[in-house]
């Protein structure tokens, strides 16, 4: 005796596996997405430290030039004593203010201190409470 298959395995199989290949391509893209989005924020992050410690990068010119080829839009400015960025790819934006990185006043209050504690005094480490 010879059995028959229903057809309908065959069909439903296929629609399912329809259903994986698109659900697999769907999460793909997303984490490619999250990826952009990462890389573009540390991009921001790098660029806004460079001006914001003072240091002059001989590669400005070039790297924008890439961030706009691999798809990102890089603004960073310097307004008074903050630095604002934004970052902007394919349908999503990031942006970061920082204050300018300013070591004479770390400098003067830790002469106050100094000036506090008298000539020569220091804390101990068991002083610190």
């Amino acid at each position: 005796m010879r059995r028959k298959l229903k057809g309908s395995y065959t069909v439903e199989a296929a629609f399912v596996m329809g259903i994986l290949i698109f659900a697999v391509a769907h999460g793909i893209l997303w984490a490619c997405g999250v990826k952009n989005r990462t890389v573009g924020a540390m991009m921001l992050e790098e660029a806004a430290e460079w001006i914001r410690y003072d240091e002059e990068t001989p590669l400005a010119a070039e790297a924008q030039a890439g961030m706009e080829r691999l798809g990102f839009q890089l603004m960073v400015r310097e307004s008074g004593d903050r630095i604002e960025g934004t970052v902007s790819g394919n349908g999503w934006k990031r942006e970061l203010s920082m204050e300018k990185y300013q070591p004479e006043e770390f400098l003067r209050k830790i002469s106050v201190i100094e000036g506090k504690l008298g000539d020569g005094d220091s804390l101990s480490e068991g002083d610190q409470t």
